[in-house]
């Protein structure tokens, strides 16, 4: 049993050692994944913009800074989800 004590309530309440968080919060927690590919394309294609601005160039940077934001993310979310898969794997087996 592990004490956990927050700072709202210094009461110490007793949880298990091996207790995992919430479905709610692992749902929660695994829906970040759409949001991520958004927003690091968006990101770096607005730090793209900036850079074709300052040079003066075609919307190059813009286009290659959103491609590699988007396969960052995507290869990120891959590589999380295999982990995840193996883990479960290891949990049933």
């Amino acid at each position: 049993m592990v004490q956990v004590a927050h700072r709202s309530n210094p009461r110490r309440i007793l949880m298990p050692s091996n207790s995992r968080p919430s479905q709610f919060t692992e749902s929660a927690l695994r829906s970040t994944g759409g949001y991520e590919l958004v927003f690091s394309a968006l990101l770096l294609g607005l730090l793209g913009f900036g850079i074709d601005r300052w040079l003066g160039t075609a919307p190059f940077f813009v286009i290659t800074l959103s491609v590699l934001g988007f396969l960052g993310a995507a290869i990120s979310l891959y590589y999380r989800f295999k982990e995840d898969m193996q883990s479960l794997a290891k949990e049933q087996s």
